[in-house]
């Protein structure tokens, strides 16, 4: 552009020398006109060649400008990946403008951080302070400054006032029109860095901030996909695609774990390969069904693992469509619900056993007014038989069979949680060995049982009936151990636990013990699920053939009478369970004491007996007039409010029974409170004390006695009663 300028002056000047020399030669004098011309000529070609000259370096200025621009349009175009657009817009406009240090800081909360430097080490601004500290006010416009600025000394650090920096600019980057952060470009050297670069480089600004936006938007998108790809991934739910063909073209994390399979072993193989064979055919038309447009939803259905193991899942499906508008594939979502059925089979089985507890509460209740008629009868005879004494030993068993009868009630009442513990002093000895008799009943003769029983009466504070239950759990835990057959040692003992013994054992306190051993040579049991053998419902039995609550049950009763339980197994060897039960040292005098002191004492008060069982009613009126108690028996409240509302004779004490026809017992009790509040009231129930516990009922009567019953506690209970002192 110079050059042609240069040549066309030169041309005006020889233009004008040429015409004057002309006119010498030809000896023509100048004319004034013709010196006129040559003036104006000349002018002309100095003024169009000075503006020429002037203009054309602007336009060249312009184009470099532009060049320039259009470098920094590419740098920051050719990526939407943020730290690539930063780092490529910094180093061209160090490189445009000639400098050798640069830094770019983005605003993350109300903080300057830095992203990218180049030419140096050094930060420029501290990560302390906040960017809309006054002390930044400056960097949020395009400037040209001077190192030595005094708000450029006091927003800088220290290391970059080290770094001899002579002059600086700052381009602001915005985002959507909002401040979003700084380039800084610095020299070392004096630089002509003048004013009129602020439009280049508001250019520039303006241009990094339009990728810095359109970056950041990118940034967002790919936020956005791997957020969604970790859910996807992660979700707590499986999901699979599936094809036409019925091949998985896709499947999650998730899948992939709780299936026990790589991915690569899923995706590309049959949908089949998830279901155990017996389903492929059913999974085949459901595949077809889905594609024609029907739908699953919260479909239960089993799929396998890689060990062939079955996971219970929820099914949900939905189609992908294709740019055609037909659908390609299938999404299926599976929910694992392995625990919900499992916790729903627990609920059945808890139903099962709650409605078991109710159907033996009430057979116990009226196998208790049986054994009440046989009982009675028995300490009838055993009163006024005169006969020889061979026939006694009749009675013995009759009562023997009635006791034994009247405990097993009592596990009844215990399994329908209708009855609470009856605690009484017990001979370990004679339950290991009513256990054994009951035991060898159930067992084959392949199994062969040995008893080994304290030398000495070893006694407990404990339920009779729940120790018992617990010791025949463990006995048949045994027999289910060895179904080839074996040996099953049951040992009772007293023993003393050391301090250092209680330390072993979970909250375990030194004292004096009973122990009782249960020996087999069954199976043993794994040490992966012995932690778990404890657990209610838990069993390793066939589905039907346990209910898991067996070992509970022992534990719970031990656990309950303040004892321990130890378990010590190995798989193919057999299983030892040690149970440890406070043992009571003095009981041996006390017992005695108490048969000796005891007496019969009966009475002549008036009694009115409510019983609808027939046979109940006559054994216990028979029991009350030997005892020398006048005696009045009616079967039903109905009658007995209509002989009290009679008034024809005075009653000191009802014996009330609960569950009759026409009016019930708790009906007849409010009626004889309320009106013969004088006449006291001894309930006698086949269900315990605590069946019958309904807020102040128990308070509100005089005594309760449970049947079966002894003639003695009955009298016992009665004199009590009439003399002012309530059992109940």
């Amino acid at each position: 552009m110079e050059q042609s300028q240069i040549v066309a002056s030169t041309a005006v000047v020889v233009t004008i020398v040429t015409i004057t020399t002309a006119h010498f030669i030809l000896g023509e004098g100048v004319r004034w006109i013709d010196f006129i011309s040559i003036i104006t000529v000349g002018i002309i070609g100095f003024v169009s060649v000075f503006f020429s000259l002037k203009y054309g370096r602007q336009l060249e200025e312009q184009r470099h400008e532009l060049l320039e621009l259009n470098n920094i349009i590419e740098a920051v175009s050719h990526s939407v990946e943020l730290n690539y657009v930063l780092q490529s817009a910094l180093v061209k406009v160090m490189e445009l403008m000639g400098v050798e240090c640069g830094w770019i800081y983005l605003i993350e909360g109300d903080k300057l951080v830095l992203h990218h430097q180049n030419g140096t080490t050094a930060s420029c601004f501290s990560s302390e302070i906040s960017s809309n500290d006054p002390v930044f006010q400056w960097i949020r416009k395009p400037g040209i400054y001077q190192a030595s600025d005094q708000k450029v000394i006091q927003s800088t650090t220290l290391d970059f006032r080290n770094e001899n920096i002579f002059q600086l600019i700052s381009i602001p980057l915005e985002r959507q029109g909002v401040f979003a952060g700084v380039l800084i470009i610095a020299s070392r050297i004096e630089r002509k860095m003048v004013q009129k670069k602020m439009s280049l480089i508001q250019a520039f600004g303006n241009q990094i901030s339009v990728a810095l936006q359109n970056a950041s938007l990118f940034e967002q998108v790919k936020q956005s996909e791997r957020l969604y790809a970790d859910l996807y991934e992660h979700s707590p739910d499986m999901y699979h695609s599936v094809n036409r063909n019925g091949i998985i073209v896709s499947c999650n994390q998730t899948e992939s774990q709780m299936l026990g399979m790589s991915k690569d072993e899923i995706i590309g193989k049959d949908i089949t390969i998830l279901y155990p064979r017996s389903q492929h055919e059913s999974v085949r038309e459901h595949l077809k069904k889905i594609f024609d447009g029907e739908s699953l939803r919260t479909v239960e259905e089993q799929i396998q693992r890689k060990d062939r193991s079955l996971i219970d899942v929820s099914l949900n499906t939905s189609l992908v469509y294709g740019t055609d508008g037909k659908p390609v594939l299938v999404r299926m979502v599976l929910r694992d619900i392995t625990e919900k059925k499992l916790m729903e089979t627990k609920i059945l089985q808890a139903q099962k056993i709650d409605s078991i507890g109710n159907l033996a509460g009430g057979i116990a209740h009226d196998f208790n007014n049986i054994l009440t008629s046989i009982l009675g009868s028995a300490s009838l005879l055993r009163r006024r038989m005169t006969i020889e004494p061979q026939w006694m030993k009749y009675v013995d068993l009759i009562e023997t069979a009635s006791r034994r009868g009247a405990a097993l009630t009592r596990q009844l009442l215990t399994f329908a949680r209708k009855n609470n513990p009856y605690v009484k002093t017990v001979d370990v000895n004679a339950i290991v060995d009513e256990t054994r008799r009951l035991f060898e009943a159930t067992i084959p003769k392949s199994i062969i049982v040995r008893v080994v029983l304290s030398s000495e009466p070893v006694f407990i504070e404990a339920d009779e009936g729940q120790i018992q239950q617990a010791l025949l759990n463990l006995c048949l835990n045994s027999r289910d151990a060895m179904p080839n057959g074996g040996m099953l040692t049951i040992t009772c003992k007293g023993v003393v636990i050391t301090q250092a013994d209680a330390e072993q054992m979970i909250d375990g306190k030194p004292g004096n013990y009973v122990m009782l051993t249960v020996v087999d040579s069954g199976v043993g049991i794994p040490p992966n699920i012995m932690n778990r053998i404890f657990e209610p419902f838990y069993t390793t039995k066939e589905q039907g053939k346990g209910t898991g609550l067996g070992l509970a049950v022992v534990y719970g009763v031990i656990r309950g009478h303040n004892g321990y339980v130890i378990v010590d197994s190995e798989v193919g060897s057999g299983t030892v369970f040690t149970l440890y039960v406070p043992r009571v040292m003095t009981v041996r005098q006390t017992v005695k004491k108490q048969l000796e002191n005891k007496k019969i004492v009966g009475g002549t008060e008036n009694i009115l007996m409510i019983e609808d069982e027939a046979a109940v009613g006559e054994i216990g009126v028979d029991i009350l007039r030997d005892l020398g108690y006048q005696v009045q028996i009616v079967r039903n409240g109905m009658e007995a409010i209509q002989l009290l509302s009679e008034g024809s004779q005075r009653f000191h004490l009802v014996l009330l029974d609960m569950n009759m026809p026409k009016l019930g017992g708790r009906a007849t009790f409010e009626f004889i409170r309320k009106h013969h509040p004088e006449v006291k009231i001894l309930v006698c129930s086949g269900y315990s004390a605590q069946m019958l516990e309904d807020g102040n009922f128990m308070n509100s009567i005089h005594g309760f006695i449970q049947k079966p019953y002894e003639v003695d506690d009955f009298a016992s209970t009665i004199r009590t009663v009439l003399d002012g002192v309530e059992t109940a």
